[in-house]
């Protein structure tokens, strides 16, 4: 915890939850984590108190209160001056200012994330796990590949792969497209049939213990053109190119340039249009975002997503995306699949 904030507020009330999760381990969909300088306060409703006892670490008090909020706070603390984060939502923020005055509040900008981007190992292990059961759904989904079969078929079978090989539950969306329609970066799967010489995105993850895994591989069906040959093997090339970079130091939007300018180069620039990669942990998308603007120096145990794409409209789509962690000297890859995949 940043305590340089306790020479500016008396309190600071974390409203997001994954913040409240990582400080916490309360696993639960609504609490509240109001912080001083030597206590960690949960303060949840009648709906969680059990569980929020069950689960927190040791040096964290339960305490069960009836809204609203605003009152019970001012009721059992002795709030000079509070500090919320920047995501509070707006009707919270306004009933603080109208219990405590708009001059005894401050509001502060990515607070915790700023320690969550740096992944412990036990963060690590989490995520690694999560990788490989999304990777087991992943192998066994694409054995029912064949022609006739749609996008739909093919989310519902990898959805499911995902919680029988032990996930809680979908980090995202899964994004299955064929043909045309992978040209569409986060395109819904639909009852569109998959045809001889068509390319399928998966774009799929799932949470273990709260963490989340991310992963796309684009599957060759059939013979393709050769237009798509080159395209494919210049975004494998981009990528792995950004990956081999990856260590501490280097600075993300640098890393983003190496992917970039190398499909650049190879006349595909305009067709990609999203960021190299972000952070993962708690959230699917956390810092650090990988992309043009972003400065962020790279630190050991950052995780960050390697996820280089080429999208033509009415032609086709290509992602291959790695999920990575940032080392002294290099990386560790938490992906295993196969880059190169054609059935």
């Amino acid at each position: 915890m940043n305590f340089e904030i306790f020479n500016l507020v008396s309190h600071f009330l974390v409203t997001k939850i994954e913040n409240i999760r990582y400080l916490t381990n309360f696993s639960g969909e609504e609490g509240f984590l109001l912080i001083t300088r030597d206590s960690l306060n949960l303060i949840v409703d009648s709906r969680f108190t059990t569980q929020a006892k069950e689960e927190v670490f040791n040096n964290v008090n339960v305490i069960e209160y009836k809204p609203p909020l605003e009152d019970f706070l001012s009721s059992n603390f002795k709030i000079e001056k509070l500090g919320l984060e920047d995501k509070i939502q707006y009707y919270l923020y306004e009933n603080f200012s109208n219990k405590f005055g708009k001059e005894n509040i401050s509001i502060f900008k990515d607070i915790i994330e700023t320690i969550r981007v740096v992944k412990k190992e036990e963060e690590i292990e989490k995520i690694k796990k999560a990788e490989e059961i999304s990777e087991k759904a992943f192998l066994k989904t694409i054995e029912l590949i064949k022609e006739g079969i749609t996008e739909k078929d093919l989310e519902i079978e990898l959805d499911y792969q995902m919680k029988i090989f032990g996930g809680e539950k979908n980090g995202f969306d899964t994004i299955i497209l064929f043909g045309e329609r992978a040209a569409l970066p986060h395109g819904k799967p639909r009852d569109r049939k998959l045809h001889k010489g068509e390319a399928i995105i998966l774009d799929f993850g799932t949470i273990y213990k709260g963490y989340h895994s991310d992963c796309t591989r684009t599957v060759i069906f059939g013979k393709v053109s050769d237009d798509f040959k080159k395209a494919f093997q210049v975004v494998l090339d981009a990528q792995n190119k950004a990956i081999d970079n990856v260590k501490e130091g280097i600075i993300s939007k640098d890393l983003d340039k190496i992917s970039r300018d190398y499909i650049n180069n190879f006349g595909f620039g305009e067709y990609f249009g999203h960021g190299l990669g972000h952070g993962v942990g708690l959230e699917i998308h956390e810092k650090p975002f990988v992309n043009p603007r972003d400065e962020t120096i790279l630190k050991e145990n950052m995780v960050i997503t390697i996820e280089p794409g080429i999208y033509i409209p009415d032609k086709f789509g290509i992602r291959i995306e790695d999920l990575v962690v940032v080392k002294k000297d290099g990386y560790l890859n938490l992906t295993k699949l196969p880059k190169i995949i054609e059935i």
